[in-house]
């Protein structure tokens, strides 16, 4: 299972299942490798794991695919990702999809529209988004939604169907998820408290806006809204869960909502403006900070800056990736060590600044695939790195610059 497929089947499951109590669930080429849908799902379904051989998550060996051991009309919901393309004959399942659904019943269905061949046992198809609607047709399904995620290699077709008519999405664009977690319980080491750095980040920001005077501001992450109110231009502001004092400025364009969920929803329409100054200050984990420059970069002008918050931890509390300190920094750190290896053609520059450092981000390249063709290897890099402790250079701050009005002005050049 990959990242992408994981990121997406959640956001079927967030935006059109129904937790209504007890419900069936069918999960067909259920095995666990690398991840399982299970571990999405609510305690409260019966969930049925279905493949062709013995494994974890599969409870049910099937002799036949063509042939699911259910009754008619009678589950819930069904799953399936990266299946299709090993199925001889797929049509044939949808058939059986449509049948075993009770009425108004969904299914959630990924499969690759690129990538290499990958046989288990078989490695038959691809699929492009016109092909769920023409098996929509001949199973009886109605597709409801279908997108093509773009992150490689797999470049995944999701598609959410229905057997009825009567679907809602569970949840609008604004979502409930939070990007900040204002409670938690805090470490007993004062030390985890540390703050170093010649100059607050506030001040540094404040002097970027008057370099760099940018028409378009975006900034993920808004909390009280102090770096915010620096923007004297049109600005794009993301922030799921809104600080009880945060108060908004003039042409600010608040979307109160997750960034993966902003970008979704908005896809490329930024009312035909590139963006000159971003700020990212969202989510501190190194994986959705990839996913927010990743979207940010390919938006960005020419001579656009990106700003990084929080990639220098003072203590290796603070770069915890389960907060416990007022001061948290998460694992920011490893996507800007990240980007020295897969992104050489990047000018990066880490500035001493208070209280977590900056990292300021030049010579873009919006029209740059390599992290998009590359993600999902990437994100399982990522994911066998997560206890990686911050080095020593990144605590000390051996390459980080003093964050002055003359180091800035070089820059950005």
């Amino acid at each position: 299972m990959h990242a992408s497929s994981m990121e997406s089947m959640r956001r079927c499951l967030d935006y059109f299942f129904v937790n209504s109590g007890p419900q069936k669930v069918v999960d067909i080429g259920a095995m666990n490798i690398n991840g399982s849908y299970k571990e999405l799902l609510p305690d409260n379904v019966q969930y049925f794991g279905l493949d062709l051989e013995p494994g974890p998550c599969v409870d049910i060996v099937l002799n036949d695919i063509y042939h699911l051991p259910f009754d008619d009309n009678s589950v819930d919901l069904v799953l399936s990702g990266q299946m299709l393309e090993h199925c001889p004959h797929f049509w044939l399942v949808f058939n059986e999809i449509f049948r075993i659904l009770k009425p108004n019943g969904m299914a959630f269905i990924i499969a690759p529209s690129s990538g290499p061949v990958h046989r288990y046992p078989v490695d038959c198809y691809r699929f492009y988004p016109d092909s769920y609607q023409a098996l929509a047709e001949w199973s009886g399904l109605r597709l409801v939604q279908s997108w093509k995620d773009e992150r490689g290699p797999w470049r995944d077709l999701v598609g959410v169907f229905q057997k009825g008519r009567h679907v809602h999405p569970v949840h609008h664009h604004k979502s409930v998820k939070t990007n900040v977690n204002y409670q938690f319980e805090l470490n007993d080491n004062p030390e985890a408290e540390i703050q170093v750095g010649t100059r607050d980040y506030l001040e540094v920001l404040k002097d970027l806006h008057a370099l760099i005077k940018p028409k378009l501001y975006f900034e993920i992450g808004v909390r009280k809204g102090k770096s915010l109110a620096l923007a004297k231009c049109r600005t794009i502001a993301i922030e799921p869960d809104l600080h009880p004092d945060f108060l908004a400025g003039e042409n600010v364009e608040l979307h109160q909502c997750t960034s993966d969920d902003y970008f979704f929803f908005r896809g490329e329409n930024l009312s035909g403006d590139s963006i000159d100054l971003a700020f990212i200050d969202g989510m501190h984990l190194a994986e959705n900070v990839f996913r927010d420059f990743m979207n940010i970069e390919k938006r960005m002008s020419v001579n656009g800056v990106i700003v990084l918050d929080d990639v220098l931890p003072n203590h290796p509390i603070q770069a915890e990736r389960n907060r416990c300190s007022r001061v948290w920094a998460g694992d920011v750190w490893r996507f800007a060590e990240f980007l020295i290896i897969n992104r050489p053609d990047l000018k990066l520059f880490w500035l001493n600044t208070r209280p977590a450092g900056l990292l300021i981000i030049t010579n873009l390249n919006p029209d740059e695939r390599s992290l998009w063709n590359n993600y999902n290897k990437l994100m399982r890099k990522f994911s066998e790195t997560t206890d990686t402790p911050p080095p020593v250079e990144i605590l000390t701050r051996q390459n980080a610059i003093a964050p002055t009005l003359e180091n800035l002005e070089k820059i950005i050049g």
